[in-house]
């Protein structure tokens, strides 16, 4: 599976900073509920947030993947000597 496949809920909102600024309570509400949110600034978008549990997901496959590729050296290494 792939890591977006891992993150249950990709359906974004995009807010303003505005919106972030005087909706703080609500968006954090949002959060829990599994939204995803698109920050924009002046309508670049500037950062994304996540519900915290899919934080931690994308945490656990970057080092489960580092581990594969530390896994992947070794065996070149290996195959080297």
């Amino acid at each position: 599976m792939t890591i977006l496949g891992q993150i249950k809920d990709l359906k974004e909102k995009f807010i303003t900073t505005n919106e972030l600024a005087n909706d703080a309570s609500k968006i954090l509400r949002e959060l829990k509920k599994g939204k995803v949110k698109v920050v924009l600034r002046y309508s670049d978008p500037v950062g994304v947030l996540i519900p915290y549990e899919d934080y931690k997901k994308l945490q656990s496959l970057e080092t489960q993947h580092i581990m594969e590729c530390k896994s992947c050296i070794s065996a070149m290494k290996e195959l080297k000597k």
